[in-house]
């Protein structure tokens, strides 16, 4: 019975195993800024695949192309044939363990193609620092990508992996690849802090080579803003951890500074300097960024939600992901005290002269958003601009039509608890949703004016409503229309009446 009992428990165990993808990295073993990556398969795959392209990324990127040395075997351990179809893809027989060995993306360029942006790519500093986008590092069995995974990673004495993920007896657990990629980690020596605020544990983890600023003082910088964040969600967190994670650099490597926002975490790559210079910085990216745990991570359309990493289907609604989510995190600090009215009103006076100087405002935010990755991908960066005004403008529309009491605040709130993480909306659907959400009259010719139209943004005719307005510096018009842009501001009106004053406490006291 007992010999019995045995065979049914390893039969059960070795059943379990062959229906997940276990990958493993000895982060000690690096030779010329590679690693080695080991995957123990299930039966029957026969292509395995890079991401061309990964969510919150509006870029081509193909990561197979930092892959080498590919390797496969059977369960015998004997090597069998491998070819690689194309750069992402590679294809074989019965293989049940797979080698291979990645470069890291800062610091390969001998590696030509499309630069990657510091925080989805992966740097590898022996000794000192792993940064590890995973989707970067880990490919997946084609077919398979809704199998459980795991992720075991050796690490050097005195070096701190930090994640979202879940660790569990020396691994980190997720239940798809999708899952796995969307949580990088930070391996580097030990300056973490925990933050416990209402229902989630926030870590943050900070990695300066020169130690000028420290976890703790990053957390301080945090604290208010994510106070402010909880109040503006209603309260709650969607999320119960979240991991910031932060690499202060020297030197620029490739591109540029910025952050990646991910469901349950955020990586940062930033130029390091003190607290005094950086915090404000810090705070300021990082409110966009933990944002994103709404949007799109609560709210998103199916081509998010069932993510294509070869054929990567874009969404006409960048001005959800990426503009309203930029308004968000503006409005939720005026809301919170961290930052006056006047200046609100500058910080969306740089997007609208930014965006009118430097992008085509003529084409439709919805058809740049499809076109994103091809014929409008220099237009990209207009999502912080543009995207930004039409949330604040249709935040005024809707305030506006309803005496204050409805705003794009509690319109992301009652979207997110229709759907959520695996419930996605189709894309063509969602102007129909948030009419049918927000029953206020002429809001679907809000967006067929303005996001899905190229009609110029109602400004002049909203702004006022909480006693603002947008003005000539020198109240003079220009005869270049370029020009004229350049000179306008968004400012307060200098005598507003009660009912501006009632409009404008609504919006930033609702």
């Amino acid at each position: 019975m007992f010999k019995k009992l045995l065979f049914l428990l390893c039969f059960f165990t070795v059943a379990k195993a062959q229906d997940s993808l276990r990958y493993s990295i000895d982060l000690n073993r690096i030779e010329n800024d590679r690693l080695q990556v080991e995957v123990k398969l299930p039966q029957g795959v026969k292509e395995f695949c890079f991401p061309k392209m990964v969510p919150g990324t509006y870029a081509i990127y193909n990561f197979g192309r930092y892959v080498s040395n590919m390797q496969a075997f059977d369960l015998k351990g004997q090597s069998i044939p491998v070819i690689r179809k194309d750069t992402n893809t590679y294809i074989f027989e019965n293989a049940s363990t797979l080698l291979y060995e990645v470069d890291d993306t800062w610091e390969s360029p001998q590696i030509k193609g499309t630069y990657i942006f510091e925080p989805a790519g992966t740097n590898f500093q022996q000794d000192t620092l792993f940064a590890l986008n995973t989707h970067a590092l880990l490919g997946y069995a084609k077919g398979r990508e809704q199998l459980p995974v795991s992720l075991q990673l050796k690490t050097s004495t005195g070096l701190v992996a930090s994640s979202s993920l879940i660790l569990k007896n020396g691994k980190y657990l997720a239940s798809s690849y999708q899952k796995l990629t969307d949580a990088p980690i930070l391996v580097a020596p030990a300056d973490t802090v925990h933050l416990q605020l209402a229902n989630a544990d926030i870590l943050i983890s900070v990695y300066s080579p020169n130690q000028k600023i420290k976890a703790s003082e990053v957390a301080h910088e945090l604290r208010p803003l994510l106070k402010a964040q909880l109040h503006y969600l209603g309260g709650r967190f969607p999320v119960n951890n979240y991991a910031f994670l932060i690499v202060m650099s020297e030197h620029l490597k490739n591109g540029s500074y910025g952050a990646l926002e991910h469901a349950q975490s955020s990586f940062y790559y930033l130029p390091e300097d003190s607290i005094a210079v950086m915090g404000p910085i810090i705070r300021d990216v990082s409110a966009h960024e933990f944002f994103h745990i709404q949007t799109p991570l609560n709210l998103h359309s199916e081509e998010i939600g069932s993510f294509d990493f070869q054929n990567p289907q874009m969404s006409k609604h960048l001005w959800l992901y990426e503009g309203l989510t930029e308004y968000a995190a503006q409005h939720m600090q005026l809301q919170g005290g961290l930052i006056s009215l006047s200046e609100f009103l500058e910080r969306m006076t740089e997007k609208y002269r930014t965006s009118n100087f430097s992008y085509d405002n003529s084409i439709p935010f919805t058809k740049m958003s499809k076109g994103v990755l091809s014929k409008y991908k220099e237009e990209y960066g207009n999502v912080y601009q543009k995207g930004a005004l039409i949330g604040l403008c249709l935040d005024l529309y809707l305030r506006s039509e309803t005496n204050g009491r409805y705003g794009t605040q509690q319109l992301i709130r009652d979207l997110s608890a229709r759907f959520g993480p695996d419930k996605s909306f189709k894309d063509g659907d969602l102007f129909k949703l948030i009419a049918e959400t927000t029953q206020v009259k002429g809001i679907e010719q809000f967006f067929s004016h303005y996001v899905s139209g190229n009609k110029e943004l109602p400004l002049v005719e909203l702004l006022p409503k909480i006693g603002c307005e947008l003005r000539s510096v020198d109240g003079k018009k220009d005869k270049v229309a370029l020009l004229d842009s350049l000179k306008q501001e968004l400012k307060e009106i200098k005598n507003p009446s009660p009912s501006q004053l009632d409009l404008r406490k609504a919006w930033i006291n609702p």
